[in-house]
Formats: C-alpha cells, structure tokens, sequence
C-alpha cells in the first residue's frame, strides 16, 4: 500500500472501494483482495457498519446507502449541475442517445449526471474515467493552460484501448485541434464498443468548467451521424449554458 498520512484511514477507503468493484465480499476475500490480515479487514467493516456505510447480510458484506446520501448532497451543491441538468436531458432526447454532463476533479472526467436510454451503460453518474481517454476529458483539457494540463497528466498516460492517446505529443496536438474546432471525438479511445463527441462548457477567459457529451454503441455513431449530427446538437447544447447561468443561478 502506497504511503500515506493516515495509513488507516486510506485501508479504510481501499476497503469501501473493494466492495463497491465487487458488490458484496466476506472477510476472508477482503482480505485475500488487499493483501492483510482478516482481523484487519473485519476492524474496518465492524467500524463502517456501526456508522451505517455497511451492511452486513448471511455474512457477507456491502456498500450502505449512507454513500447516497452522501453524493446526492454533493451532486445538489453544484451549481453546474442544476444548471445543466435540463439541457443534457434535451439533448438525450434530440439524440437519442446518452447523454453526460462531464466535470474534471483529481485528472480525472467525472461523470455528473447522465440521460437517455444509453445511460445505462458501464458508465453511469459518478463513474470516473482519465481525462484523456474520453471525448468530454479532452474538450476541458484543451481549455486549459498547457501547465495546468501537465499537471493534470500522470507522468505515465494509460491506455483503455489501443486507440487511446497516450503518448504526450500526440495528445498536445490532438488538444490544440480540440481548441481550434470547439469539438472533442472519441473513436473507441475509452471502450472499444462506444463512440462519443463533446464539446466544452467556457468561461469568457476560455476555461473550461465542464463538458457536454453525447456517446453511443459504436455502429450508430459513425459516418454523417458522428461528424456532423452529433457535433451540432452538443455544440448547441453547450453554447446554451451560459457562464453567467453557471455562476449566478
């Protein structure tokens, strides 16, 4: 286990995290999973279920719905997602397929709320995923200043697919393309079944604050309909979120 301040606290978090990957586990898999003792794993899942965040059933452990709790809090103090939430459900139906409001935290694109019949994919709201590897990841990057990017960047880029951008010169090109065109695509880059474009949500100074994006199985979003049907309906979608909406509503 990498070092950290509070080694316990981060045992804790890769406890919740192991059940979250596998639904539901015993002590003993737990402990098989992240290399430690049972007496340990089982001190840490007595602690999270005396504070309500797990459950235990014939045994078996998993996630409570005190983490509900918890993230739908988070979720409705973000202005950008009141904001957004009406046009990215429009959006869903104009395209007919899923449709995501896409935020960046840690380096990561974090997905803030998703619609439409195609949102009931592997990604779902609050999947994170690297920022470089998706269509709504790139289209912040490339509104970002180029420090602030490398900054964002793990030295090592991973690699989803053998269509992910990972190598550093490559992606400034494809960011600075992202930049001049105002669209970010995705060509199999996350999954190797799904397409997606996107486009930045900008502040007057050209920042991005987020991503709306639109994203499908990969057959229905190729030709005309990915080049250029798509691309107009996120380009509209976008430019309808306002920066004064997102920082006055």
């Amino acid at each position: 286990m990498a070092e950290y301040p509070v080694g316990a606290t981060a045992r804790t978090f890769e406890v919740i995290e192991s059940l979250a990957t596998l639904d539901q586990a015993g002590v003993t898999e737990l402990a098989d999973r992240l290399g430690c003792s049972k007496g340990s794993v089982h001190n840490h899942l007595a602690t999270l279920e005396r504070l309500g965040y797990v459950v235990r059933q014939d045994g078996r452990y998993r996630l409570g719905l005190r983490f509900l709790e918890l993230g739908t809090r988070v979720r409705d103090d973000d202005t950008l997602y009141h904001v957004s939430r009406p046009e990215i459900e429009r959006l869903a139906n104009a395209s007919g397929e899923a449709a995501s409001l896409v935020v960046e935290e840690g380096g990561e694109a974090v997905f803030l709320y998703r619609a439409g019949d195609g949102a009931t994919s592997a990604l779902r709201e609050g999947s994170r995923v690297p920022v470089h590897a998706c269509a709504a990841g790139k289209a912040i990057l490339a509104h970002r200043p180029r420090e602030a990017v490398d900054a964002l960047l793990a030295d090592e880029l991973v690699e989803p697919t053998d269509r992910t951008i990972a190598n550093r010169s490559e992606l400034t090109r494809e960011l600075q393309t992202v930049r001049d065109q105002g669209l970010a695509f995705d060509r199999e880059e996350l999954a190797t079944d799904r397409r997606a474009v996107a486009a930045p949500i900008v502040t007057d100074d050209g920042h991005a604050v987020g991503a709306v994006t639109v994203s499908g199985e990969s057959p229905g979003m190729s030709g005309k309909r990915l080049e250029e049907d798509m691309p107009g309906l996120v380009l509209s979608a976008a430019n309808s979120l306002t920066v004064e909406q997102v920082t006055t509503d």
